[in-house]
């Protein structure tokens, strides 16, 4: 009802965005349902043990300090009421003078809290119990037939309209001791989507501690709830963007909460979320849960696997609490990756086929100042795109040509007029593209961004004479064998767990992706076997060269040879890796981030030595 009557915009921008059933108990059953029907099924011939744990879900309280309409409040209530009268039922049938039954339910609204921005919301909610709190009461009627009467309403609930940011949580639901499940679904919003007043939440919530401007906007539920439950046997689970479990986000946010004790407890990764609400969201999330460090079990929710874990980490896998932040050049022995060349030109250095043409009809000797050059866009889709490369040297030479002189005058004009005073600077080299990375040597080019929906990232290898625009990362005096790992699917999975993503394509990351990719010491036969099985994916795309590669890396059009020759890829990378063949790309992960945290920790030990020998000097 609230999400077919409130504004779209509006909803938007408050971030209610309503929850299906299905999603909320993929928050509420790992938290606690499943934990006390457990404890249902192993006291089901006990009446001592059923009335301990019917008096434990009285007892229980439920809060989201983001209700919005109720959802996650009102199923909770509804699953514990139908423990209730699961339990009152086999009470009954244990022990006869449990026939007598309780004219009033042990659990009550007021055990269920809730912080909503949004004052209608806020009533849509109070309501929304009331009419659960009915459902129940009808259920229990139909069951024992006993009439638990709503009116008078002797209780109010406790939601309460405010700023979740700005409120003190323990006045809300006070901390006590007790058993509290923190639920919800708060507003994601990203850097760029944060209002004014959203990004002045963070200071409040932060206090004396840093923090960065980059982070989520739903990163700030997540440190409230390490605040509220840090040394109690609190817990909570939120629904939250994947984002904040991928690429720079992790290393922003979770070094704070682990540095209280808090682990991941359970987590659902990336899953596609959708419900019946009009004008439904569909993105995709996951589900984490915080809680004070134990020995419980903890589990990772892949698709309908559940899969016991010795740790979870901020990337939501198997493995230490590592922080996989930006560097500046490689962890491992691997040539460094740079940004494309930039022109800041205003398409005056640049040439489409047509200009290309036109130019050279016009002055033929500009040919040996035309090169090709490719980004993401023309290396995927073969697009022939050309550029004026002229070397300092040629300068002269090239200014003589009347049609590229006019270029240059039109770069030096535009450049001038800039407010970047690096960008007027080199206004005095026109003929020049701003940012020169171009070697001439082969290269391999990776795109920026890339389609999740294929098995495969096309990257490529370029001849000596291509020149890699800034929308790509550039490798040069590249080797063949690097190229082999860089389309395999170990290196696949480490992009997918620590890159960041744009909408639901890959985002790639020099600093944090490739410069953090653990590989170990390959020996020169390792990688010759490398550099063969590399060739042979890039034979087999020749050998389709009719088609762009997107139409080759197209999930449903990829040709068998050419998945073949990847396979073959993927099973010499996965090799150097482990000793047994990976069935998941969460096997993969583990063992990626063991070997990233045994790389770090000594290159951290080295460290030391070397400033000791430094200071000696």
């Amino acid at each position: 009802m609230f999400q077919a009557v409130v504004n779209p915009h509006e909803r938007s921008n408050l971030g209610q965005h309503y929850t299906s059933v299905p999603n909320i108990l993929k928050t509420i059953e790992p938290l606690f349902l499943d934990g006390l029907r457990e404890q249902f099924d192993a006291g089901f011939d006990s009446v001592r043990k059923l009335e301990a744990l019917l008096d434990r879900v009285s007892k229980i309280k439920v809060f989201d300090p983001a209700c919005g309409s109720g959802n996650f409040l009102v199923i909770a209530y509804k699953e514990l009421r139908k423990l209730e009268h699961a339990i009152l039922e086999r009470l009954a049938d244990l022990d006869p003078k449990h026939q007598v039954l309780f004219a009033e339910s042990k659990i009550s609204i007021e055990n269920f809290y809730g912080i909503e921005l949004a004052d209608f919301a806020t009533e849509v909610a109070i309501l929304s119990l009331w009419i659960a709190k009915h459902q129940m009461n009808t259920e229990f009627k139909d069951k024992f037939n006993v009439s638990i009467p709503l009116i008078p309403l002797k209780e109010t609930g406790q939601i309460q309209q405010g700023n979740a940011t700005r409120v003190d949580w323990s006045t809300v639901c006070p901390n006590d001791g007790g058993e509290i499940y923190l639920i919800s679904n708060p507003p994601y919003a990203g850097v760029k989507e944060q209002t004014k007043d959203q990004k002045a939440d963070f200071a409040p919530v932060f206090g004396s501690r840093p923090f960065s401007k980059k982070l989520d906007y739903v990163s700030l539920w997540f440190v409230k709830a390490a605040d509220y439950i840090e040394d109690t046997i609190a817990q909570a689970a939120f629904v939250s963007t994947k984002s904040i479990t991928q690429g720079e986000q992790v290393g922003l946010m979770f070094p704070a909460i682990f540095a209280m004790g808090i682990e991941i407890g359970y987590a659902y990764t990336p899953f596609n979320w959708s419900n019946n609400a009009k004008r439904n969201a569909g993105v995709t999330v996951i589900v984490v849960s915080l809680r004070n460090s134990s020995t419980a079990k903890k589990f990772l929710y892949q698709s309908d696997l559940q899969i016991e874990t010795s740790n979870i980490n901020g990337y939501l896998t198997e493995g230490g609490n590592v922080f996989v932040m930006p560097r500046s050049k490689p962890l491992s022995q691997l040539p460094l990756m740079t940004f494309g060349s930039k022109g800041a030109d205003w398409g005056n250095l640049m040439l489409d086929s047509a200009e290309r043409d036109s130019l050279l009809n016009t002055a033929p000797d500009a040919a040996r100042f035309i090169r090709r050059i490719l980004g993401t866009d023309e290396f995927v889709n073969d697009q022939e795109k050309w550029c004026l490369w002229i070397e300092d040297s040629d300068a002269s030479v090239a200014w003589r040509i009347p049609v590229l002189a006019r270029r240059f005058e039109s770069v030096a004009e535009k450049r001038s007029a800039s407010s970047d005073v690096a960008t007027r600077k080199d206004s005095a080299t026109p003929y020049r593209f701003q940012a020169r990375r171009f070697k001439p040597t082969e290269s391999i080019i990776f795109p920026k961004v890339s389609s999740s929906r294929r098995e495969y990232i096309p990257v490529g290898y370029l001849g000596a004479g291509a020149v890699i625009n800034v929308s790509a990362f550039a490798i040069y005096d590249a080797q063949p064998w690097v190229l082999a790992l860089l389309i395999s699917r170990t290196h696949i999975a480490w992009t997918g767990a620590v890159g960041g993503r744009m909408r639901e394509d890959y985002q790639y990351s020099n600093t944090i992706v490739y410069n953090n990719f653990p590989v170990p010491p390959l020996a020169d036969a390792v990688k010759e076997k490398l550099t063969v099985a590399a060739l042979r994916v890039l034979d087999v795309r020749e050998y389709h060269c009719e088609k762009t590669l997107a139409e080759l890396y197209d999930p449903d059009l990829m040709p068998e040879d050419l998945r073949a020759a990847h396979k073959e890829v993927d099973a010499l990378v996965d090799s150097i890796y482990s000793k047994r063949d990976y069935e998941t790309d969460e096997q993969r992960l583990s063992d990626l981030f063991s070997m990233y945290e045994v790389m770090t920790a000594e290159e951290a030990a080295k460290a030391p030595a070397k400033n000791t020998r430094s200071a000696r000097k």
